[in-house]
Formats: structure tokens, sequence, C-alpha cells
């Protein structure tokens, strides 16, 4: 087999992978798991607690799994699954979206706003995260404005 093949069947099963992640990641309880876990990590990453930062990276690579649980339906969770059915469909409609000036900033904004946040959070300066939330909360009240007929 020469180089060429090699990496075309590297990418394609590189592609298959991801493609399966994101099959699993439309599964409530994978994406329940997986929220978990980001809710999880900036206290860990706060409070420099080992236990907590396992806690989340195993939630995240068992959110990775298929897990074998009845489905959520079938549990004292099925008053949840409509908002978790409707955050799903509204993280798949986002990935959809063709890529325009919009999404791209929200990409950036997700590409470099989680390492950011989690390299403040673990020097323990909440300050940067602080500023950033306010900022992105006014932008987000400009934008409704002028939705709404508001001059800014």
């Amino acid at each position: 087999m020469n180089n060429g093949q090699s990496l075309a069947s590297l990418r394609e099963r590189g592609g298959n992978i991801l493609h399966k992640l994101r099959l699993r990641r439309r599964e409530p309880w994978n994406w329940c798991v997986h929220t978990a876990c980001l809710a999880i990590l900036p206290f860990g990453l706060l409070t420099h607690n080992l236990a907590l930062l396992t806690l989340a990276v195993l939630a995240l690579a068992a959110g990775c799994l298929p897990l074998p649980l009845p489905p959520m339906a079938h549990t004292e969770l099925r008053r949840l699954l409509p908002v978790v059915e409707k955050l799903i469909g509204l993280e798949n409609a986002w990935l959809a979206r063709p890529l325009d000036r919009r999404k791209k900033l929200q990409v950036a904004a997700l590409v470099l706003g989680p390492p950011l946040s989690g390299w403040f959070l673990w020097q323990q300066d909440l300050g940067p995260i602080g500023l950033a939330l306010i900022v992105a909360y006014l932008l987000h009240v400009r934008r409704k404005n002028i939705e709404n007929g508001i001059e800014p």
C-alpha cells in the first residue's frame, strides 16, 4: 500500500469515527452525559480538584460510547426529554447551517473561548470570564434592540 492510499484510508476512518460520534451526540443519554461533563469541568479547574477533573474526562469519554440504558422516555427523567430533544435539535440545526459570517464568529468563539476560560479558571482569575460574559450579554441585548426597532 502506498502513502497516498494509506492517507486516504486514515482520512476515511477518521471521518467514520467523527460521524459515529456525531450520531452518538444526538442520543439523549449521551447528550446529557456530555452536558454534565461540561458542568463539572469548570468547578474542577477552579478548585484544582483532581477528582472532579477525572470525573469530567471520564464522563466525556463515556458519552462517546453506546450507553446500555433504557430509553429516557421510560425513566424518571422523561419530563426532561422534550427539553433535551429541543436542545439536540438546536445543536443539529446550528451544525447544518451554512458557514456565514455570523457562524464563523461563533466557531471562533467556540475554538478560543473554552481554552481561555479553562486557563483563567485554572489561574483562578474570574475577571476576564466575567467581562466576557457581560460583553456577550450586552451584544445580545443590542441585537434584540435592533430586531425590535430600537436604534442603538
